[in-house]
């Protein structure tokens, strides 16, 4: 947590279609590139050419989660990568480009979507999909 923002205290990522046998099935990693791991060895159960939902639980150090599903393929056409997942769910929020425009405002009528989305990518340590400006240390009085 070198830049302020709240760590990952750990991910679980639960098998939420596939195989029965895989189904229901929860493994917890310490870091995103340790659930990747984790995902990568799973993609290989996948079945075809389609895609198996795997839910995924992030805890944050000061107990704040984040939740969501990762679409598991056996064959992907992009590395498989859980931050750059929830860097993109983010982005569609957070997103200035005009031609997203409409479906913000499907999702987000009011803005406040956008406005915690915006807090939540300062305070905590997920991969953002904008620029933050720099977070101002806490300033030590003596």
């Amino acid at each position: 947590m070198s830049d302020g923002r709240i760590p990952v205290e750990r991910i679980e990522i639960t098998r939420a279609e596939g195989l029965v046998a895989l189904c229901g099935k929860t493994e917890t990693a310490a870091s995103f590139e340790e659930a990747n791991r984790i995902l990568v060895r799973w993609s290989s159960t996948v079945y075809g050419r389609g895609t198996e939902g795997c839910d995924f639980r992030i805890v944050f150090a000061d107990g704040k989660e984040y939740n969501g599903t990762y679409g598991l393929a056996r064959n992907p056409e992009g590395p498989t990568d859980l931050g750059a997942h929830v860097r993109d769910m983010l982005g569609l929020v957070l997103s200035d480009d005009p031609e997203r425009a409409n479906f913000r405002k499907f999702i987000d009528k009011d803005g406040s979507k956008r406005a915690a989305a915006l807090e939540f990518v300062k305070a905590y340590d997920v991969p953002s999909p904008i620029a933050l400006p720099e977070i101002e240390a806490p300033s030590l009085r003596i």
